[in-house]
């Protein structure tokens, strides 16, 4: 990456963009995580974008009048065509690029799995396509540079019936990885393992609380996108019940409709979850907007029918009660003892689990421990009559309590 970019951004404010500020300010963010050091925005009220030069000419030749040289790059705030880019650039006399180009960029330099390069190189080619159309371009001029780099960069040399030939093969081998995945959630599904599933909008902290309930020692950043390939650990909570965590990435303001496809099968690994924790910087000043992308996405993913709770990240820089909602919610940050996070989980999921009663012999005292590792316990006492053991906890539903204790003839045994 080079280093010392400089670039301006330039945007446009119609009447149905919620909040401009907060648009630019995000996309300033991501140019500094692509390596861009954003010196100037320039937004234009308009009723709507220019469809041949985005903003209005006089708007661009007023903002290249501020800026002779030593800006290497313009950063649009929305997806453009190729005749604006070209049109935008004669005027300015810079490299211009869009946030969808910011974006795909970053993931390219964060996807360190198989699946995820393969998704870049899959949304760059994608994004690619529609730009090449009778314009005689190869890929080499279109190749270099932010936006492009990565994994998609690539020596085809590219009219657009090679570049569909890529698309068909990496689509391929993202069918063979889904595939696997499918298989691996039967398994999990079959041998009854509990999934949750951490999701946010990026830089919330997701990380940070994955490496404390899991014990685990991900990559933790405070960055956009530092963390892009999903990654999954056991976690045991106080009681003893074992269950699986997943990370996923990140969500953000207009996510580029190629990358949601693209990515869809990486957040689908949040879709399988029996539960969700959605993750809110409680810090973050644009706390709603931010929580407003996430259900969202969550929609347009079919997951707003898995049990949810919200843990409020980043209590410890703000512990004000910022955002009322439906969903269950407690406040946490870095410095909460894992036993404590781990507890608000475990609590949650009682919630939705079934109460069941077991009494074990003497005999059957091995099953104490699956019972504690499949299940929430919530107490014990002993018969004193026959000296069986009286457990009363939570269990996942499906028939999981006559998995562990087999026949009637194991105590008793009976689910509410």
């Amino acid at each position: 990456m080079s280093e010392n970019l400089k670039g301006i951004i330039i945007a446009v404010n119609t009447f149905d963009v919620k909040d401009i500020h907060s648009e630019v300010e995000e996309l300033k963010s991501l140019a500094l995580s692509s390596g861009i050091e954003v010196v100037g925005s320039y937004i234009q009220n308009r009723t709507r974008i220019d469809p041949k030069s985005y903003v209005g000419i006089g708007f661009l030749e007023s903002v290249a009048a501020e800026h002779d040289e030593g800006i290497d790059y313009c950063i649009i705030n929305n997806e453009i065509t190729a005749s604006q880019n070209r049109r935008i650039e004669s005027v300015l006399d810079m490299k211009v690029i869009d946030r969808t180009q910011v974006i795909l960029d970053i993931f390219s330099l964060r996807a360190h799995s198989k699946a995820g390069q393969l998704q870049v190189e899959l949304a760059q080619l994608e994004y690619l396509v529609p730009r090449l159309k009778g314009q005689g371009i190869n890929l080499s001029r279109l190749g270099a540079g932010i936006g492009t780099r990565g994994p998609g960069e690539t020596k085809l040399e590219t009219d657009r019936r090679h570049i569909n030939t890529r698309i068909k093969e990496i689509k391929n081998q993202l069918k063979t990885i889904i595939n696997h995945r499918e298989r691996y959630r039967a398994k999990r599904q079959k041998n009854q393992v509990v999934k949750v599933s951490l999701i946010g909008y990026t830089n919330a902290g997701k990380s940070t609380l994955f490496n404390i309930m899991a014990d685990s020692d991900a990559l933790e950043q405070d960055k956009l996108f530092a963390t892009l390939d999903p990654k999954t650990r056991q976690v045991t909570t106080p009681g003893g019940f074992e269950c699986i965590l997943t990370d996923t990435v990140g969500f953000i303001q207009n996510l580029p409709t190629t990358l949601v496809e693209s990515f869809k099968s990486t957040l689908e690994e949040a879709g399988d979850s029996d539960f969700i924790i959605h993750v809110i910087d409680n810090n973050a000043e644009n706390l709603m907007t931010h929580y407003d992308t996430v259900k969202s996405l969550m929609k347009e993913l079919d997951m707003t029918d898995i049990p949810q709770i919200i843990f409020f990240n980043k209590s410890d820089l703000n512990d004000r009660e910022n955002l009322i909602t439906d969903e269950p919610a407690v406040y946490v940050s870095k410095n909460t003892p894992q036993q404590e996070i781990n507890q608000h989980l475990e609590d949650f999921m009682k919630e939705h689990f079934e109460k069941y009663e077991v009494e074990l012999s003497a005999g059957d005292s091995h099953l104490y421990y699956p019972l504690k590792s499949a299940t929430i316990i919530g107490g014990t006492s002993t018969d004193e009559e026959t000296g069986h053991l009286k457990i009363e906890g939570y269990s996942p539903e499906g028939g999981w309590i006559e998995r562990i204790v087999g026949s009637d003839d194991i105590g008793s045994a009976k689910s509410d």
